[in-house]
């Protein structure tokens, strides 16, 4: 009888598998995820991935590392002196600067924003913003904050890449004027003027390099090349034109200031009798080598560019570690509303989705159909 008349499945009568026929190899089967957690991918052989939280932890060590130096080399005891001579009729007016500082910090995004485009309360942004300082104080890296914000505000607007574009337009002029103060300061402190003369050369060599590989990827790779137009666009549009790049400039030079004004009240506050004209050139390198995202809240890295300064200008070394730990103190005094910004950015968030999905369904409801 034909095999094809016969009944049965397709393939009866021939050896299962197994059987003078070697099998079909599976792939090697990988164990499950957690539920609601996707799988992490593998790196290449003998690399090691650093996860944020392996990160965070060694930015933590690292702040309490570098105090624990600090104080076993200087006496701890002079610093906790210092400490103790905190005059609040000096403390409070620095952190006052340091509130106007985030105000006026929060008005410079709402302002960068609506040159984008999006719209935003000066209210949404006081509270966002100040909850972006809060977290920044107690979180490794000194930027989850700014990344909380831009996060949050995408979520919101619906519009990530310009939201945190806005975010990052916001603080490259702020960054850019302390850069500049700062650079300024070091060459007017006598004992390292010479050095700052001597390795300007190697900064600019640095710039140069830094400008030159930034040009290179972009014309290499498409997609730089495209998120660097997109980027380019949403510049133009927060800066220009010059009466624009006038409020950009002055309201970064304001945040500076009262930054400068807030360290130079603290070290009053501890009974610091150094000429304002030996004071501060000090405070600008201080404040842009804690801005560096490599600690908690620059714990630890203020506190070291503090004794290698007053070291440099032959002051007591304890006296300007304790200014540097008073000026972190109360900063975070400062920051402490933003708590209060954590349960009513939820409820205002909760809001703006179900303001949203209503939007969405009218729009729907009312477009005519398209048969």
């Amino acid at each position: 009888m034909d095999q094809r008349c016969r009944g049965g499945l397709p393939g009866a009568g021939r050896n299962p598998p197994g059987l003078g026929r070697t099998p079909p190899r599976r792939p090697p089967l990988r164990p499950h995820a957690p539920a609601g957690r996707s799988p992490r991918p593998a790196g290449p052989p003998g690399c090691t991935t650093v996860t944020p939280r392996r990160k965070g932890l060694i930015q933590l060590a690292l702040s309490a590392g570098l105090l624990l130096v600090l104080f076993l080399l200087i006496d701890a005891r002079e610093v906790g002196k210092h400490l103790a001579q905190l005059d609040l009729r000096w403390a409070l007016p620095a952190i006052a600067a340091l509130v106007f500082q985030i105000a006026l910090l929060a008005w410079r995004w709402r302002f960068t924003a609506l040159r984008l485009g999006m719209r935003m309360s000066y209210r949404h942004a006081l509270r966002e913003y100040y909850l972006g300082v809060f977290l920044n104080q107690l979180l490794p890296g000194g930027i989850l904050g700014d990344v909380s914000r831009a996060w949050r505000h995408a979520r919101l607007t619906a519009r990530t890449r310009t939201a945190v574009h806005a975010v990052v337009l916001e603080r490259v002029v702020v960054q850019s004027v302390m850069v500049g103060v700062a650079l300024a300061s070091l060459a007017a402190i006598p004992a390292l003027r010479p050095a700052v003369h001597a390795h300007w050369i190697w900064a600019a060599a640095a710039a140069v390099t830094v400008a030159l590989s930034v040009w290179v990827l972009r014309a290499m790779l498409p997609a730089i090349r495209t998120a660097f137009a997109r980027f380019r666009g949403d510049a133009r549009r927060a800066y220009l034109p010059t009466s624009v790049l006038l409020v950009q400039l002055s309201t970064a030079i304001l945040v500076t200031a009262a930054n400068l004004a807030a360290y130079a009240a603290t070290a009053r506050a501890l009974g610091v009798e150094v000429p304002l004209g030996t004071l501060l050139p000090l405070i600008a390198p201080i404040l842009l080598v804690m801005m560096l995202p490599i600690s908690v809240a620059g714990w630890g890295v203020r506190e070291g560019a503090a004794a290698l300064l007053w070291t440099a200008t032959g002051l007591a070394v304890a006296e300007g570690v304790a200014v540097a730990v008073a000026f972190g103190l109360l900063f975070l005094v400062a920051a402490l509303p933003g708590a209060f910004g954590l349960a009513g950015g939820r409820e205002a968030g909760a809001g703006a989705e179900r303001a949203q999905g209503s939007n969405s369904r009218s729009n729907r409801t009312s477009s005519p159909s398209e048969n």
